[in-house]
């Protein structure tokens, strides 16, 4: 039992299932173009939540009797949550180039406003996706840290990208105030610890 829940295996594939019907759009396209856009859109959302709650959960459950484990075991783990979320990210452009259909159009579609901050946190993603590993974080060093809290800044482009395009605005706002009281928490927590 041990050795299943700390399995990576199982987390990927935990983490896959909801892309099963994207993947296979991909190669049928005959699914609803909308819908795939929103399953990708809000799976890679919810990792990337996931992937920021860790540090407060760690934070308040430290001092429980399985805290530290659990803990440990999230910490090792928020990198997957992260890559997963990217993956999702990933097939939401997959999917809107497919849809578009012509390159040109894609470069041409870019400089809108909406458009544009998507682009530049995808951007910013893909540079933390290939810097997830210890061979960049040994390389880069401190500087490492810095690149990866470009995550928030990824974070605020995401959603400001998505309520810009109005669809499915009380989901968006819903997540938005979810991180916000995942950070603020998060925030409160380190400044009290700072003051203790």
């Amino acid at each position: 039992m041990h050795r299943t829940l700390n399995s990576l295996l199982l987390l990927y594939i935990i983490m896959a299932i909801p892309s099963y019907e994207l993947v296979i759009d991909l190669f049928q396209g005959d699914r609803y173009y909308a819908q795939m856009m929103h399953t990708s859109g809000v799976v890679s959302i919810f990792l990337l939540g996931v992937s920021l709650s860790v540090t407060p959960v760690v934070m308040l459950v430290k001092h429980l009797p399985t805290g530290v484990a659990l803990g440990r075991w999230l910490i090792i783990r928020r990198r997957y949550f992260g890559l997963g979320s990217f993956y999702y990210a990933s097939l939401h452009v997959i999917h809107y180039i497919r849809q578009t259909g012509n390159l040109e159009l894609v470069v041409y579609e870019a400089v809108d406003f909406e458009l544009a901050i998507g682009w530049a946190a995808f951007l910013i993603f893909t540079a933390l996706a290939i810097t997830s590993n210890n061979a960049s974080q040994r390389y880069l060093k401190t500087r490492w840290k810095y690149l990866h809290q470009l995550t928030y800044l990824g974070t605020m482009l995401t959603f400001a990208h998505w309520l810009l395009f109005d669809f499915f605005l009380d989901q968006s706002l819903t997540w938005l105030v979810v991180l916000a009281v995942i950070k603020s928490i998060h925030i409160a927590l380190k400044y009290r610890r700072k003051t203790a």
